[in-house]
């Protein structure tokens, strides 16, 4: 199932983070709502059972000021007396029928009816009875029976309340080990919530920093696409836009450098053939200063014709840069073709050539690789004086294959090490700009390295010295 974006960068935020604090803001309302559970039942435990236990001392006194009263009376037998009890039973009817109404217990609910069930028994017996000294004892052994049940009523009460407190601290633990696990379970929750929005969020801005790195690299074959919210993906639309204007571009300046260079090349003919003529004395003799004239033009000729051809070879490059004929490649081979192909100018100087070859094999583009080294060997026999050394290497790094190039030449100052892969430079500070050359060399040597995912550097020293490494085992169709 493809994953379906919302519409812009700002609303794939808000979601994150809503999504990310829903489970917290869960969590913290849970505990809110735990905790005022606990204080509810807290609280209204605490003052039932208090009031339950009030009550029941109440009954207590009542109980105690009923005895006395009837016992008063069944001993003196006056009227005074009996208004006591009856005031004194009225009000121990009241507290009992109060305490009734309260949530007891099964244990308190059995006592209260006891209670009243043994002073309604006494009531009778003390209103059909005459005032006697026995009556009087009789009720205080009935009376004592009732003292004792509301005894036991607030002893009960005092055991409720007990309970009461312990399951109040039970429920603390239980609501504490919940939100303790809670919080456990909110943690990787939220790390995970965390990192998937992380990697939604820099998905899209990770595609655009490659589709503009390989803008800048000048790698335009793949068509860029964003995937992500809908304004990361109309950005995408832009760049590929620019990817293909960039195309457009490059195609029209490859076209005009093709076009410049054969319409030069017709007149560069003529003018060629034409000093050829006057220097080989066809037309007549020449003295010393019309030959030198001629040697003169003969010279630049040949000179433009070379820079001629490092343009058209520069249009070839551009024109296909973007296909790679990779192929299981043995490097060795590769280096000793180009030099046998340089053969011919490596003895014209007496230069002394250095191999330190590893056999080293590659997924390559043959050709290409041969270019670029060509291009290296070529300038390294260009700028080497007469019987100098030229090193070349080629070895394994790991997973990546590595060839070095240098010479005894006058080097490449610092100042231009970054600009000598520029193409059409040619440095002016230094001996080489005495030799003159198109400024196409190594700026191919850059794009071919580069195609193949790789990269080029100067290191120190006496001469120049280049280093390229590229991976040997890679799927470089991808990268074509």
């Amino acid at each position: 199932m493809r994953l379906t974006y919302p519409k812009s960068f700002l609303s794939l935020l808000l979601i994150g983070f809503t999504i990310v604090a829903a489970p917290l803001l869960f969590a913290l309302f849970s505990n809110a709502v735990a905790f005022e559970r606990l204080a509810a039942l807290s609280e209204q435990a605490v003052l039932s059972a208090v009031k339950v236990t009030q009550a029941s001392r109440a009954l207590t006194v009542n109980i105690n000021a009923l005895e006395r009263s009837a016992r008063q009376y069944a001993v003196a037998g006056e009227g005074t007396f009996l208004e006591a009890y009856r005031a004194n039973r009225a009000a121990f009817q009241a507290s009992l029928k109060q305490l009734e109404e309260m949530p007891l217990s099964d244990d308190q609910r059995a006592e209260a009816t006891a209670i009243s069930k043994q002073e309604e028994t006494v009531h009778q017996t003390l209103m059909k009875s005459h005032p006697t000294a026995e009556l009087s004892m009789r009720l205080a052994a009935d009376f004592g029976d009732i003292a004792d049940r509301g005894l036991a009523l607030v002893r009960i009460g005092d055991q409720v309340i007990d309970e009461g407190i312990e399951q109040l601290r039970t429920q603390a633990v239980k609501s504490r080990n919940r939100v303790f696990w809670l919080m456990i379970a909110m943690i990787p929750t939220a790390v995970l919530l965390i990192a998937s929005f992380t990697f939604l969020i820099a998905k899209p801005i990770s595609q655009v920093t490659s589709s503009i790195r390989s803008l800048g690299e000048g790698q335009f074959a793949k068509p860029i696409t964003i995937e992500g919210p809908g304004d990361m993906v109309r950005l995408g639309e832009q760049l590929d836009w620019l990817r293909e204007r960039l195309i457009s571009l490059e195609a029209q300046k490859t076209r005009f450098l093709q076009h410049l260079s054969h319409e030069l090349k017709t007149p560069l003919t003529a003018l060629r053939e034409g000093s050829d003529l006057l220097s080989s004395g066809v037309v007549g003799n020449l003295n010393a200063e019309q030959r030198e004239i001629a040697l003169i033009l003969q010279e630049n000729s040949i000179e433009l014709r070379k820079l001629i051809e490092g343009l058209l070879n520069y249009s070839a490059v551009h024109a296909s840069q973007a296909y790679l004929d990779a192929k299981i490649v043995q490097l060795r081979d590769v280096v000793r073709r180009v030099i046998n192909d340089r053969k011919l100018a490596i003895v014209a100087k007496a230069i002394r050539v250095e191999l330190n070859c590893e056999n080293v094999t590659a997924y390559c583009d043959e050709e290409k690789i041969r270019v670029l080294l060509d291009n290296l060997l070529s300038n390294a026999v260009k700028f080497s004086p007469e019987r100098g050394l030229i090193s070349i290497k080629l070895y394994k790094d790991h997973a990546n294959a590595v060839l070095e190039v240098s010479d005894e030449g006058p080097g490449i100052p610092a100042s231009e090490r970054d600009k000598v892969f520029e193409a059409f430079y040619r440095g002016t500070d230094s001996p080489l700009a005495a030799i003159k050359g198109s400024g196409l060399g190594l700026s191919i040597v850059k794009e071919y390295v580069q195609l193949h995912k790789g990269e080029v550097e100067i290191l120190e020293g006496p001469g120049a010295h280049f280093r390229i490494r590229f991976p040997r085992k890679r799927d470089l169709e991808e990268a074509a």
